[in-house]
């Protein structure tokens, strides 16, 4: 028995996105207002890499997964945009060994970011077919070795990514308004595939594969489409990334961003879609305050020295307490939904008086 579309979960799901939507455009908003450059690339940054932890979250949430092969598609999708929209002249002295094709191409923001949504999930297709027949446990090991054999490719094919030096000369196009419209589509997306018939089956194999086996879900297309989709959006992410970034090599997408990620959603509630956002924004408040305190703080007659490693302490802190005092995160397994119809009485009560 499988089940079907419902309307009161779309119209659950299609609620939380436009809750999420409204606050997330209140955050874009101050960032435009404050004015302050600072400010701005902090919002931009934090629009576009909660993202990527939404899409880790389709997968990892909903199938229970945790996956640490993802950020090898935030990768492929950050070199897929930027090889598609660095300057010819700039390909011709940094990248002469192109393919022709390639070292005349320049498509622009949009088509970069659809390209590398659709490469990201073709190699999320193939390379994902064998893993998807594991149990999750192993599936979750087997996603590491996906990692690495991106990141070795990645190092070493000199002729197409420059290797460890990297590449640079991205256009940085992108802007809070524009991190945020991909915020919000993707946020969109995200909450109807979890709302979908797809979303639900891949649930229930969480919860209970055996019961869902024996009502007729073959487990393997289930988590190879959930994959697959969890991988576009990840590479899409990494196209946006690398049109605010500007410059970067293999060391961008390794360990590092697989810790962020991870602990961004063990923080906020991987279960949850707004839970991503939640710990998003936490662990990025959290490291950006912890910045100055590995800098050193002067606190009146106090001074405060330099505490190196401090934001990744405080990161690591942070999950440890979330494990702690709320295992299953901020959010735990709900989603935002913000009373518009109270709202919309009360204020109806009140013209009224």
């Amino acid at each position: 028995m499988r089940p079907g579309w419902s309307r009161r979960r779309l119209a659950v799901a299609a609620r939380s996105w436009l809750s999420t939507s409204v606050l997330l455009v209140l955050v874009a908003a101050t960032a435009s207002i404050l004015a302050n450059k600072s400010i701005t690339n902090v919002v931009t940054s934090f629009l576009i890499y909660t993202s990527l932890v939404v899409g880790y979250q389709m997968f990892m949430g909903n199938s229970g997964i945790v996956s640490f092969g993802h950020v090898a598609f935030f990768g492929i999708g950050a070199y897929c945009a930027a090889l598609l929209n660095i300057p010819p002249e700039t390909k011709e002295l940094a990248l002469p060994a192109l393919p022709t094709f390639l070292q005349q191409t320049q498509t622009g923001a949009l088509p970069a970011i659809v390209i590398a949504a659709a490469l990201s999930a073709l190699v999320a297709l193939v390379i994902g077919f064998a893993p998807s027949r594991m149990q999750a446990e192993t599936m979750g090991i087997a996603t590491f070795a996906v990692l690495v054999i991106v990141y070795t490719v990645i190092h070493n094919w000199e002729e197409v990514t420059r290797g460890g030096l990297g590449i640079y000369d991205i256009p940085p196009v992108m802007t809070p308004v524009y991190a945020l419209l991909g915020l919000v589509i993707i946020t969109g997306v995200a909450l109807a595939y979890k709302a979908s018939p797809y979303g639900l089956r891949i649930q229930g194999a969480r919860d209970d594969p055996l019961a869902v086996e024996s009502l007729g879900v073959h487990l393997v297309p289930e988590r190879l489409f959930c994959f697959v989709v969890s991988a576009a959006v990840m590479g899409a992410g990494g196209a946006m990334w690398a049109h605010n970034a500007r410059a970067f090599g293999p060391a961008s997408f390794y360990f590092r961003d697989t810790f962020n990620i991870i602990a961004m959603m063990i923080v906020g509630g991987s279960a949850s879609v707004t839970g991503a956002i939640v710990g998003s924004a936490v662990v990025t408040v959290v490291s950006e305050l912890m910045r100055f305190a590995e800098n050193g703080i002067v606190i009146g007659m106090i001074e405060v020295p330099q505490i190196h490693g401090a934001v990744q302490l405080s990161v690591a802190l942070l999950i440890l307490a979330t494990l702690f005092l709320r295992p299953t995160g901020i959010m735990g397994t709900g989603e935002l939904i913000l009373p518009f119809s109270q709202w919309a009485r009360d204020f109806k009560k009140w013209i009224r008086r």
